[in-house]
């Protein structure tokens, strides 16, 4: 019994500080708690690497500037007709374009005509009417620009000169439905409608195309329409009579395969 107590005592001593120990308060253990070892600090991660540089790809190929001719300089020369300059700057490829050729070929009427479709684009009603005469003294027989001249000359108000480029051209080519319409157009700007109808009609007779907006665009104005396609209809044995109708239905159309 001596021998267990004093076993018992032994034990006790051993173990009193660590039962002890639970009974301090967290500030003291925290004091007598050891020193926390220092952490070590996180190594520096490595510098990326710059990737090596992409090498430049081939630069695009310049579109080669077509060289001037032998002898010929490519600047844009004074023009020989008088206001033309601000044309030449607005829309210099087809102004130069024509300039260019009709300096090797003044007298070429289709480049003269041309030049004088250009003109008219932009106002210039009397010069282009001094290049569509340039190409008839060439030669008389261009129906077309006969009617062109025509148009140029009625735009400016001076109706009979404009109809007598207009009946030239029919003159030439009396199947020139476009001169027909366009003499149309005058008599009705003079305020003759019987003479401009009939000059419709036969236009539209002659080409039927006239009646599209998209080929004739004066036609969306023409308040004429109607009269002139009644009076086609009654020239070649129409009838204003009323449609009457049938009590049977239509007969079915066959489809044709593909």
């Amino acid at each position: 019994m001596r021998v267990r107590s004093a076993a018992l005592l032994l034990a006790l001593i051993v173990a009193g500080p660590t039962l002890a120990g639970g009974l301090f308060s967290q500030a003291a253990a925290a004091v007598m708690a050891p020193p926390p070892e220092p952490s070590p600090s996180p190594a520096p991660s490595p510098t990326p690497t710059p990737p090596p540089p992409i090498p430049p790809g081939p630069a695009p190929t310049p579109t080669p500037t077509p060289a001037p001719a032998p002898g010929r300089s490519r600047t844009t020369k004074s023009p020989s007709v008088a206001g033309l300059a601000s044309i030449g700057q607005a829309y210099p490829m087809d102004y130069r374009t024509i300039l260019d050729r009709l300096e090797d070929d003044p007298n070429n009427p289709a480049l003269l005509n041309e030049l004088g479709n250009l003109l008219v684009q932009y106002g210039r009603l009397r010069s282009a009417i001094v290049q569509y005469e340039k190409a008839l003294k060439i030669q008389p027989s261009l129906a077309i620009v006969w009617n062109n001249l025509g148009v140029v000359y009625t735009a400016s108000g001076k109706f009979m000169e404009g109809e007598r480029g207009y009946r030239r051209a029919i003159k030439v080519n009396p199947a020139y439905a476009l001169a027909y319409y366009n003499l149309g157009a005058n008599f009705d700007q003079r305020g003759d409608y019987d003479n401009a109808i009939n000059f419709y009609q036969r236009a539209i007779e002659l080409d039927p195309t006239l009646l599209d907006v998209r080929v004739n665009p004066q036609v969306a104005t023409n308040r004429h329409l109607a009269v002139i396609l009644v009076k086609s209809y009654l020239d070649k044995g129409g009838s204003v009579v009323l449609p009457v109708q049938s009590m049977y239905p239509a007969k079915a159309r066959k489809k044709t395969q593909p």
